[in-house]
């Protein structure tokens, strides 16, 4: 009670006070806080008791205020008191001690205002910086603090002003100190520490949800400074790779180990957003789930906007500290029930992938690219169980690769195509020498690099017409104008695969592969962009060589999947097709000539494309036979498909439902591929 009279007897007597300087006022505020402590050594009373906050308040707002007054950007005198005298050394010892309770709090909060609402750059000040140095070393120090959120906020207000000034970072880089935990540093004269990293990766643990999610927030401002001499400090002398390396083991460790596969396709998740509660799950373990999606889409980010020595550092220590250790020992197990999370796991992660870094590192860790090629065993493994008899372990890896096929690299393509068929040994040489002269069926090569400009491709005929080819073959030159272009013929092929008693699409109003065609031609212009770098050759190879021709193990699967298609559900034919859609979009001609050409002179007994298609439709012909009103029940399955039919469907066994799903799939994808062979030709030429 004796405190608050003499606080209001105080004020009043500022209020009748004649009006003084803005240096007097803030000397007085000042000196009120000192002499508290000198009168109160051993105060235990609350902060919130006293009148220090009232006075640090008054001081940052006459601080404001001065600066607003001053457009020249000058240091006032009172800022010039503030540096000269080291208030803020002083404010740094007694928050240190927290006397009275509550004061470290307030001392924060006095940094983190000044640094925020003052805009001259004051860091660099000798007085400032070692202030602010020494106060980043008290946060984290003490787990779940109730200062920790002024701790936050401070530790990111100090990040955002180096990411503003980046070179003042060098200010905060301070000799290693030499200890048995760091040989590295005590040896080197010149390493470097980064205690403001260390602070917010001890802070980043914090129970707070939030408080944790702007401590890395804090990191990525840090890691994407573009000054050498932090990166350096930041990768050999902090814990942040081993850290951001712990947080996915230990996310991993607790995701459920028995889960359906489609359950986890469903789970979205983006760094940032709350975490759920365990409460509002809506299955077992799907926090974790999320939480472990949230930290991979956060490396995502970190990767992104790091320094290249720190994107190119994290990737690999993703793959050598996390991935090899954690994920593949499991995705090698023996067991169905062991290795179809972990798979399902993968198959989501690889759909979080946005950069090419974690792209590329994430196909050199499928295909194990630094291993000798007989101890490599996990591509294979991965490879076989798309042809497994489950439907659900098959569906599950063949989403796998198709994610992976999304955003291919080099690597990817190459292990999974492109090495079997560079030595071009499907192709029947001595045909070739004959018929390519006169033939130009493979004179049209697959360009990587894209033509300024593309005729319009809106509204083309089906099928295509012989004029409107030879009307874009004059346009662009591309071959000899008295040879015929081929893909009239193989656009052609396509469209008339499936018999026309079969095909279903009739009653659409867009029935044709045009509806595919747009589509096609952006998807086939941005992996022509992609793949622009790529060191893949013009032309096709041709070797003279008489060496068995091998698609692959993924190719084989794949074709033999496509002669399987009336056994397999709707689903998984989908995700078939859009498998081999990617790879037939891919501009290797090589790749091109062998899934798309139908009339390339191909060696006795080598399996494509085509012959696998021609061993689906004797199975379609055959079942044919046995289906009664094909054409009427096809209708009625077309228009379920696309949920326009409500009527009834007893006549339709379950036989029956797979039969006729997989034909208008079928239907639907030689579309498409007549589609793609359009687009490719007539983008590149």
């Amino acid at each position: 009670m004796f405190k608050k009279f003499t606080g209001i007897l105080n004020s009043a007597v500022e209020a009748l006070a004649p009006n003084a300087s803005p240096v007097d006022n803030f000397t007085f505020h000042w000196k009120a806080v000192t002499s508290f402590f000198m009168e109160h050594r051993d105060a235990k009373s609350p902060i919130e008791e006293t009148n220090i906050p009232t006075h640090l308040q008054n001081m940052i707002d006459i601080l404001i205020y001065e600066e607003q007054q001053d457009d020249s950007g000058s240091t006032g005198p009172c800022m010039e008191y503030l540096l000269h005298h080291k208030l803020l050394e002083t404010l740094y010892t007694i928050g240190r001690a927290d006397c009275p309770p509550g004061m470290k709090q307030k001392v924060l909060l006095f940094f983190t205002s000044l640094l925020s609402k003052i805009k001259q750059p004051l860091l660099p000040h000798v007085n400032v910086f070692k202030a602010v140095h020494k106060l980043i070393r008290v946060c984290g120090e003490i787990k779940a603090s109730p200062t920790e959120v002024e701790e936050m906020q401070f530790l990111c207000t100090v990040c955002a002003k180096l990411k503003a000034h980046p070179h003042v970072v060098n200010f905060f880089l301070e000799e290693a100190r030499s200890s048995a935990a760091n040989i590295s540093a005590k040896a080197d004269s010149n390493a470097q520490e980064f205690g403001l990293v260390d602070a917010l990766l001890s802070m980043s643990y914090s129970a707070d949800s939030r408080v944790a999610m702007k401590c890395c927030e804090g990191l990525i401002l840090l890691t994407s400074l573009p000054e050498d001499a932090a990166a350096t400090a930041i990768l050999d002398h902090t814990k942040f790779l081993h850290e951001i390396t712990t947080w996915l083991n230990t996310a991993y460790n607790h995701l459920p180990r028995s889960i359906d596969p489609a359950v986890v396709d469903g789970v979205e998740a983006r760094w940032g957003i709350d975490h759920i509660k365990m409460s509002e799950a809506a299955f077992p373990g799907q926090r974790h789930i999320v939480n472990f999606l949230s930290l991979f889409d956060y490396c995502n980010i970190l990767i992104k906007e790091a320094h290249s020595k720190i994107s190119k550092a994290l990737v690999l220590a993703i793959r050598k500290q996390f991935l090899e250790p954690a994920m593949k020992p499991d995705l090698l197990k023996d067991s169905e029930e062991q290795f179809i999370a972990p798979s399902a796991y993968l198959a989501k992660v690889l759909q979080f992938v946005n950069t090419d870094l974690l792209n590329q590192e994430m196909s050199n860790f499928i295909f194990e690219v630094d291993l000798e090629s007989d101890l490599r065993s996990l591509s294979r493994t991965l490879i076989e169980r798309c042809d497994d008899p489950s439907e659900m372990v098959g569906s599950l890896h063949l989403k796998l690769f198709d994610s992976l096929l999304q955003k291919p690299c080099e690597v990817t393509v190459y292990e999974l195509v492109a090495k079997y068929l560079v030595s071009r040994a499907y192709a029947d040489q001595s045909k070739l020498n004959s018929e390519e002269k006169s033939v130009s069926h493979t004179e049209t090569s697959i360009n990587t690099q894209p033509s300024p400009a593309s005729p319009s491709l809106s509204h083309p005929g089906t099928p295509v017409s012989p004029d409107l080819e030879t009307e874009y073959a004059q346009l662009f030159e591309c071959n000899n104008e008295n040879e015929p272009t081929p893909v009239t013929t193989i656009v052609n092929h396509y469209l008339n695969l499936v018999p026309e008693s079969i095909k279903s699409s009739y009653q659409l109003a867009d029935s044709g592969y045009e509806v595919y065609l747009n589509d096609a031609c952006k998807q086939f212009s941005d992996i022509n962009l992609l793949c622009s770098s790529w060191a893949w050759s013009a032309d096709c190879a041709l070797l003279q060589n008489e060496e068995e021709f091998f698609e692959g193990p993924f190719l084989r699967i794949l074709f033999g999947r496509i002669a399987q298609m009336t056994e397999q559900s709707y689903s998984t034919n989908l995700l078939l097709t859009s498998l081999i859609s990617k790879v037939a979009l891919l501009p290797h001609q090589n790749i091109h000539e062998y899934l798309l050409d139908p009339f390339l002179p191909m060696k006795e007994g080598v399996t494509n494309l085509c012959t696998a298609f021609n061993e689906l439709l004797n199975l379609v012909t055959v079942h044919c036979k046995n289906c009664k009103n094909i054409s009427q029940k096809l209708i009625k399955k077309r228009n379920l498909l696309m949920g326009v039919f409500g009527g009834d469907l007893s006549d339709i066994t379950a036989d029956e439902d797979r039969f006729l799903g997989a034909i208008i799939v079928l239907e639907e994808f030689c579309k498409e591929l007549a589609a793609i062979s359009f687009a490719k030709h007539h983008i590149i030429f």
